[in-house]
C-alpha cells in the first residue's frame, strides 16, 4: 500500500514538472520577457525544456548512482555559478548552445546505460553541464544593465532565483528516483532513450540553424 502511495505521489509530481517543461518544448530559451529580477530567474528553468530536463535528471540520476546524492546537484550548481560569473565578466563561449545539447544527450546516455563510470568523472561532467547552462543564462542579461552598478542587485536577485529553481528541480528528480526504486531500471532506460532522442533533435536543429546562418 505504501509503495502504491509513493508511486502515485511520484507520478503526480512528474506530471506537474512535465507540464512546466513541455509547455515550452519548442523553445530552448524563451528569455526574460518579464525583465531581470528574482521571479524571472526563478521561472527560467521552466521556460526552456533543455534546462528543465537536464536539471531534473541530474537529480534523478544522482539519487540512484551516487552514494552521496547531493554531490551531483552541488556539482551542477557550482558549474552553473561559474558559467554565470564568466558570462557576466564578458567571457565568450562560442556555440555554447551545442554544449547544452550535448548535456541533454549525455544525461540520456547515462540514464539508459547506467554505466559504472567513475563518480569523479560524472561529477566533472555535471559541473561542465552547469557551466553551459549558467553561461546561457548570463547571455540573457544586457551588457548595459550589468555595467550599471545600481542594477547589479537585480542581477544578483535573478541569479538567486535561478539557483533556487535549479535546487528545487534537482530535489524533484531525487524524490522521483527514490519513489520509483522498484521500477527504476525500466523507467531510467525509457527516460534515458527519450532524453537522448530529444538531445539529438536539439543538436540537429542547432546545426541547421548554424549552417543557415553561415550561408
Amino acid at each position: 500500500m505504501k509503495v502504491m502511495m509513493k508511486f502515485k505521489t511520484a507520478l503526480q509530481l512528474f506530471m506537474i514538472c512535465s507540464s512546466f517543461g513541455y509547455s515550452m518544448l519548442a523553445q530552448a530559451h524563451s528569455g526574460h520577457d518579464a525583465g531581470i529580477h528574482f521571479m524571472a530567474g526563478l521561472m527560467h528553468p521552466f521556460t526552456g525544456f533543455d534546462h528543465f530536463l537536464v536539471i531534473l535528471l541530474v537529480g534523478f540520476w544522482s539519487a540512484f548512482a551516487l552514494k552521496r546524492t547531493y554531490l551531483g546537484p552541488c556539482s551542477f550548481m557550482l558549474g552553473m555559478l561559474a558559467g554565470l560569473a564568466a558570462g557576466l565578466l564578458g567571457v565568450t563561449l562560442s556555440l555554447f548552445e551545442f554544449g547544452i545539447a550535448f548535456s541533454v544527450m549525455a544525461v540520456g546516455l547515462l540514464l539508459f546505460y547506467r554505466s559504472n563510470l567513475s563518480p569523479k568523472l560524472i561529477l566533472l561532467l555535471f559541473s561542465l553541464f552547469g557551466v553551459f547552462h549558467g553561461f546561457a543564462h548570463a547571455e540573457l542579461f544586457s551588457t548595459q544593465l550589468v555595467a550599471a552598478e545600481t542594477e547589479m542587485q537585480l542581477v544578483l536577485e535573478d541569479a538567486a532565483g535561478l539557483l533556487l529553481a535549479t535546487a528545487l528541480l534537482h530535489g524533484c528528480g531525487i524524490f522521483l528516483a527514490n519513489s520509483l526504486r522498484g521500477k527504476l531500471v525500466l523507467i531510467s532506460k525509457g527516460v534515458g532513450l527519450a532524453t537522448l532522442a530529444y538531445g539529438i533533435f536539439l543538436f540537429g536543429q542547432l546545426s541547421l540553424l548554424t549552417l543557415a546562418g553561415a550561408a
